[in-house]
């Protein structure tokens, strides 16, 4: 079953609503998202991130996303400089170090070798908000759909256990087109084309 919206279902959103879907989107922890980031300024080249949603901060009153996978392994290596202080045996690092290091690995700064070193790309760890959009699960699309109730399309759950009940949607509903052949297809597909009527 398909849980999340992909990046070519977001491919076939105008700017507009890519822009008006960044604006509902309040992001949180582990929310699946795509930045679009420049890797090449020269030739106006972009990519496409997938990430998770690590942590959000506040930066200048812009929303900064982390990826999850680099938070973890700088949250791994994370120590005080107290602890640093007090556990790091530097002795032990100075009978480590190798005197020819630096002539074995000297750097020939008129090598050509670096002119392009400005222009290789490191992949970020944080994104700002605006850069991004989120890869919304079902969850998130019921959710959105249950807060903006339009008569641009048909939205009503209703799930009864014989003993507990939860109803979401408009009850006015329009049931003219029940008994239809309409595509099958599934509920995610069904609740992003809801969302995209409303962007």
């Amino acid at each position: 079953m398909k849980r999340y919206i992909t990046k070519e279902d977001l491919a076939q959103l105008t700017d507009a609503q890519k822009m008006h879907l960044n604006e509902m989107w309040y992001p949180q922890k582990y929310d699946l998202a795509v930045a679009n980031i420049c890797t090449n300024a020269e030739t106006e080249e972009y990519q496409q991130i997938e990430f998770v949603v690590g942590d959000v901060s506040v930066y200048h009153n812009r929303f900064v996303l982390h990826d999850l996978a680099f938070l973890n392994n700088t949250n791994s290596d994370n120590f005080s400089g107290q602890e640093a202080s007090e556990d790091f045996d530097f002795e032990e690092l100075d009978s480590d170090f190798d005197d020819n290091y630096d002539s074995e690995y000297d750097i020939n700064e008129d090598s050509t070798e670096n002119e392009n070193f400005d222009s290789l790309y490191i992949r970020p760890t944080t994104f700002s908000k605006e850069d991004c959009l989120p890869l919304l699960s079902i969850a998130q699309m019921i959710e959105i759909l249950d807060k903006h109730k339009s008569k641009l399309y048909d939205f009503y759950l209703l799930a009864d256990n014989g003993q507990f009940a939860v109803e979401m949607g408009s009850k006015d509903y329009n049931l003219s087109g029940y008994g239809s052949d309409f595509e099958s297809k599934e509920l995610c597909d069904v609740l992003w084309e809801c969302i995209k009527l409303i962007l």
